[in-house]
């Protein structure tokens, strides 16, 4: 692939749909770092998240992150943003391009994923409500989780490719 100046890949989706598992491997290929925002940012700046002030601090320690990396060689960023609102608010604080991927999934398929996975953050009450809080983007590569990692990965690099190459 051409390697484009400075990328910023974020990746959303509900939690347990291997957004940091694809962002990692993405980043790697990319040659660039990998941060998941839903546990690098402080605990507190999370709370803040999850009481869906759009105008939080989570949202802005996620810009003043992407901004920073931005400005040595980009990265891609896994992150639970669940609503449009905070999704335009992050793209008009950053005022750079953004390369969004959707990490989409049934409730089975997500639920399965955080079973097998081992790391069972979520109950399944708080499954339920991040899929009444999802606000599907439309501006984005959407990428099914029923794929393998690696198919989940080569479709991400190619639609890089495409778009930049």
């Amino acid at each position: 692939m051409k390697k484009k100046e400075n990328f910023i890949v974020i990746l959303v989706g509900l939690c347990g749909t291997g957004k940091s598992i694809a962002g990692q491997k993405v980043a790697q290929k990319l040659e660039i770092p990998f941060f998941d925002a839903d546990v690098v940012l402080h605990p507190e700046l999370q709370e803040d998240k999850k009481n869906n002030n759009t105008n939080s601090k989570w949202l802005s320690a996620i810009t003043n992150l992407i901004e920073e990396e931005f400005s040595k060689k980009g990265c891609v960023v896994s992150c639970s943003i669940l609503k449009k609102e905070q999704r335009l608010q992050l793209s008009e604080n950053l005022g750079h391009e953004i390369d969004w991927i959707f990490m989409s999934g049934t409730y089975e398929a997500i639920n399965q994923h955080l079973e097998t996975s081992g790391t069972q953050r979520q109950t399944k009450s708080s499954l339920e409500s991040d899929f009444q809080l999802l606000e599907i983007p439309k501006r984005a590569l959407t990428v099914d989780i029923s794929f393998s990692e690696q198919e989940i990965v080569d479709t991400i690099l190619k639609y890089l490719a495409r778009k930049y190459g």
